[in-house]
């Protein structure tokens, strides 16, 4: 005989009806995402995804219910007495999470831009932070949830105290303002305003070194509260809204970028008192990078690296080390969809962690933007010295041109690895010198390139020549037959470490 409740019925009766309502939403949702037109955009295949995913899921848990249901000696797999099993509470409550998160993506689609790179970023953004398919997310550092938390809860107290407290008449635009502001600092690519730089949590470093380009500046900044050093990058002269657009595109790049080898971003704001700047905080402050590792002399490499030893195995562990960790670094933004357009060592920083510790990270992700097939791209984003193949003859480059940039740096690598400044030169002058003929990037300089390339690495040892053919596979001129990421992560694995 079925268990039955204290009123007669069996549990099942009311998991059934629980599941008939759930059902009855889906099937809205199915309406809805049927009466939109089949559209190419990420953010609309993700929703129209998500929707026939947890509808499937939920169908497919009610018939089984209901099967079970007709079979009495079965139904002690789904109740015990008047009480549902677990495991089936566990897996309706499952649902219902997924379809709160449904809805929760359904109004950040209406609410968000879906068109274009922003459409696309947006949709990384949501998969990451709305549905978790990339697993637990570390959100940033855990002083700048405070204080964004610590905000919102000064204005959720003043409007309290204005109502409750001084018995002011509820001003209802006023508290919707309000509520919309707060939701505003959880929304993709998010630039608070603070009156003026006092009032923000950072101290500038006034014994910090200023770093400028043709974007502004970068200079060091201390938290008020924890003292962590950080990288402050001010963006000056943004009087258009197509720059402060592209500005803020590098802001959704690095929001989805959640990796321990590309810099973090702690956040970006503006000044009421400097309404012509964004500001975007990033951690760690880690001024040195590995341009200054690959061209300082041997002496000045030595104060700044002192674990460094040319043609030594030990530090040949270390250097395959930062290189795989670099692969790891392009192999999720990769798996991201995300093309970064502008390796180079420039733009990869070496943070001493103490204890010899040197961890890269990957910087710089102002023209970064996700890979779509066959769209359309901008050759001069690139520095022209790491332009690989297809960009130079302006046909379609897809992520493999990332690998060709991340190939340049590795063989730069390597080299000073076997040789220190005096090999580290002779590279560079194979693709860079006083040669009328000579074009100065590696893709066109490429036979040259390589041979200096093989006369430094191969008298090497095992692991030297085991690297320099991972980095003329990254170095093939055709991108179909050039290594992927996969391979080369899965090649640099094999290396000492």
């Amino acid at each position: 005989m079925a268990p039955t409740d204290r009123d007669g019925h069996s549990p099942l009766v009311g998991v059934l009806k629980e599941l008939n309502r759930c059902e009855d939403v889906c099937r809205r949702l199915d309406i809805w995402t049927e009466s939109r037109p089949d559209t190419n955009e990420p953010l609309t295949s993700l929703l129209f995804t998500q929707v026939k995913s947890v509808t499937n899921e939920l169908r497919y848990l009610k018939a089984e219910v209901v099967k079970l249901s007709l079979d009495a000696s079965q139904t002690a797999a789904l109740v015990t007495g008047d009480v549902v099993q677990p495991q089936l509470a566990q897996t309706l409550i499952s649902i219902k999470s997924r379809l709160f998160e449904t809805f929760e993506l359904l109004d950040f689609y209406q609410r968000e831009e879906r068109h274009g790179q922003d459409g696309a970023l947006n949709a990384v953004f949501a998969s990451m932070h709305i549905l978790n398919h990339h697993g637990p997310q570390d959100t940033g550092r855990a002083y700048y949830n405070e204080d964004k938390l610590y905000r919102i809860g000064i204005k959720l107290q003043n409007l309290v105290n204005e109502v409750f407290f001084l018995n002011r008449p509820i001003d209802q635009l006023r508290v919707e303002c309000s509520f919309s502001e707060m939701l505003d600092q959880f929304r993709p690519h998010y630039a608070h305003t603070y009156q003026t730089l006092a009032e923000t949590p950072y101290e500038l470093d006034a014994k910090g070194s200023v770093f400028s380009g043709s974007y502004g500046t970068v200079q060091k900044v201390n938290h008020k509260r924890s003292g962590e050093a950080l990288a402050m990058k001010s963006f000056q002269n943004v009087f258009s809204d197509k720059m402060t657009r592209k500005i803020l595109r590098e802001v959704a790049v690095l929001e989805v970028c959640v990796h321990r080898n590309i810099v973090k971003l702690v956040e970006a704001f503006r000044l009421e008192d400097d309404d012509q700047s964004i500001r975007l905080v990033m951690a760690p402050w880690a001024p040195y990078t590995l341009m200054n590792f690959l061209h300082n002399s041997d002496i000045k490499r030595k104060e700044c690296c002192p674990w460094f030893e040319p043609n030594s195995p030990k530090s040949d562990r270390c250097i395959y080390r930062i290189m795989n960790e670099l692969a790891d670094a392009v192999q999720y933004l990769h798996g991201l969809s995300i093309k970064h357009k502008d390796l180079k060592p420039e733009n990869i920083l070496l943070n001493y962690e103490g204890s010899n510790r040197i961890t890269p990270l990957i910087t710089d992700v102002g023209v970064s933007k996700i890979y779509v097939q066959g769209g359309s791209t901008n050759y001069k984003d690139s520095t022209y010295e790491y332009l690989a193949p297809e960009q130079h003859a302006r046909e379609e480059s897809s992520l493999r041109s990332d690998i060709w940039q991340l190939g340049c740096c590795f063989a730069e690598i390597i080299v000073v690895a076997k040789g220190g400044t005096s090999a580290c030169d002779k590279l560079h002058d194979s693709f860079i010198n006083d040669d009328g003929n000579c074009l100065c990037s590696i893709a066109t300089e490429h036979e040259p390139f390589m041979q200096a390339l093989a006369d430094i690495c191969m008298p090497g040892n095992a692991g030297q020549k085991r690297a320099y053919g991972i980095i003329t596979r990254m170095l093939d001129l055709d991108p179909s037959t050039r290594s992927s990421i996969d391979l080369v992560k899965a090649a640099l694995t094999r290396l000492p470490t």
